[in-house]
């Protein structure tokens, strides 16, 4: 009886450990895929980027078409017609990253910047706002939070770059090296992810708006630690040295 008991306990560790490589390949698989794809698809916009830099397009006014287009998935979104809204989410991420690598071959400009940041944050918060639109019923509650929390993000990252941006000509600020800053949550590639998942399954939104919501709030803090620490902290031990 004990030897059977010890070859089924075995039998399980085996096919336990097995299933464990089998989702730690897939998983392996799919970050390589994604890593290539995300190569290729840099590579295509950064030579598009060059050629349109050289032809004299500014940046800012791809910036400014893509936007426009994506607003429009606000409407499309209000009348529950999600593959219009995909699209035009899709075009302006499209013109996003063009005029990035227009700018990486033409000049970079503090306004473009600042233009690319701010119309990329409006659009966002509009996209939320359409599903809301959509069915209030069940989607006004949940878009609100993720709007506090993506708010709450959004307004912690750009105080944190008004005082690095002040302070930048006597001390320079590693953010990302701070020991409390979560960097990875709730990027753009994730909210990106998120709101095609939610064009093609609408019925989605309550869990992913709170996800996401959640994500942000953390990220919120995490901001809010990291400039305690950059801000306080750090400034006080390269004074004590």
């Amino acid at each position: 009886m004990l030897d059977k008991i010890k070859s089924i306990k075995n039998n399980l560790h085996i096919s336990g450990t097995f299933e464990k490589l089998k989702i730690n390949q897939l998983s392996e698989s799919i970050c390589g895929f994604v890593k290539k794809a995300y190569a290729l698809l840099y590579k295509f916009f950064d030579t598009l980027g060059k050629k349109f830099g050289k032809s004299g397009i500014s940046a800012n006014w791809v910036s400014v078409f893509g936007f426009v287009i994506g607003i429009f998935a606000i409407n499309f979104l209000a009348m529950e017609m999600y593959g219009y809204a995909l699209l035009c989410i899709l075009i302006n991420r499209a013109f996003d990253a063009l005029d990035g690598a227009i700018a990486r071959h033409s000049k970079v400009t503090n306004f473009g910047i600042f233009l690319d940041a701010a119309l990329d944050y409006i659009f966002y918060a509009g996209v939320i706002f359409g599903f809301a639109l959509a069915n209030p019923v069940d989607n006004a509650v949940a878009a609100g939070f993720l709007l506090f929390a993506f708010t709450s993000s959004s307004c912690a990252l750009l105080a944190y770059a008004v005082v690095a941006y002040k302070n930048k000509s006597q001390d320079k600020l590693e953010f990302n090296q701070s020991p409390f800053y979560l960097g990875g949550i709730a990027q753009g590639f994730e909210t990106f992810i998120a709101l095609v998942i939610l064009c093609i399954v609408p019925v989605w939104f309550m869990p992913i708006a709170i996800i996401l919501g959640v994500l942000s709030l953390v990220k919120a803090l995490s901001v809010i630690a990291a400039a305690y620490y950059n801000f306080v902290i750090a400034i006080k031990v390269k004074k004590e040295k």
